[in-house]
């Protein structure tokens, strides 16, 4: 009697963030084979929340994960990724300032650590008419991102590498740069443009650190958009302080019989 082979069911997942790549021990009658989701096919999330989603839904997802909300240091400067590459440092280019909310968040863990920081930008709405709505509760998350500094993990380095690792296994290589004096990065980009970028900072110095930024697609153009919203408020601003400042020395001038 021909012994059938029976169901054998094995799924290995190794969660980076939320984002999973499954290993399955298929079944049949022939020669098991192993299938592993592409990468073609992996949506990249930060912990599963989705994109543009509104602080209100993304916090009640990392709330009931067990994160606790703090206070960011620079909560007006949404970022973009290159706003991570220093550690507590940003150039003009690499932020918008007042586009939006930058929140921190402690008591998570991501692959099998305790980050030194973790922290969301969301970007505030657009009404129709091109004005800034600066509810925070409404903005929209579109980047996330882990930093472990060195004052936390010494083996800077160790923990880069543990990272690309286990982010290979799931996404492939990735392309990677250490052509920097100071940083070496890998980056993968899912089929929808979503983006996940690993970064190690101070190679060339004994204090490195390590970031892990997710970045949903098409945050760039939402962030140039939010910038020149954020310009045209402003000029609006300094002209009406200037009209203002002018009607007040109207009123408040001496008139030339006054003066003589």
């Amino acid at each position: 009697m021909k012994k059938r082979l029976f169901i054998v069911l094995l799924v290995a997942t190794i969660s980076i963030t939320g984002s999973q790549a499954s290993f399955v021990l298929a079944s049949s009658d022939s020669e098991p084979s192993a299938e592993q989701t592409s990468d073609e096919k992996s949506t990249f999330t930060f912990r599963d929340i989705q994109w543009w989603d509104t602080k209100t839904d993304a916090e009640k997802q990392l709330v009931a994960e067990g994160a606790e909300i703090q206070t960011a240091a620079f909560e007006d400067n949404i970022l973009r990724m290159s706003g991570i590459d220093y550690a507590n440092s940003t150039g003009a280019k690499d932020r918008v300032e007042g586009g939006g909310t930058v929140v921190r968040y402690s008591g998570l863990k991501v692959a099998g650590y305790t980050p030194s920081e973790t922290e969301a930008c969301y970007i505030y709405t657009l009404n129709d008419d091109g004005s800034i709505n600066k509810d925070k509760d409404s903005a929209q998350f579109y980047f996330g991102w882990y930093t472990f500094e060195s004052y936390d993990y010494a083996d800077g380095e160790g923990v880069y590498n543990d990272l690309l690792q286990k982010l290979q296994s799931l996404y492939g290589d990735g392309a990677i740069n250490s052509d920097d004096d100071y940083f070496t990065t890998s980056t993968w980009t899912d089929a929808d443009n979503n983006q996940i970028r690993l970064l190690l900072g101070g190679k060339n110095k004994d204090y490195k650190y390590v970031t892990l930024g997710y970045i949903a697609a098409g945050a760039d153009e939402k962030l140039d958009e939010m910038q020149a919203a954020v310009d045209a408020e402003n000029i609006a601003s300094e002209a009406a302080d200037r009209e203002k400042n002018k009607n007040c020395l109207l009123y408040t001038s001496p008139s030339p019989r006054d003066r003589g």
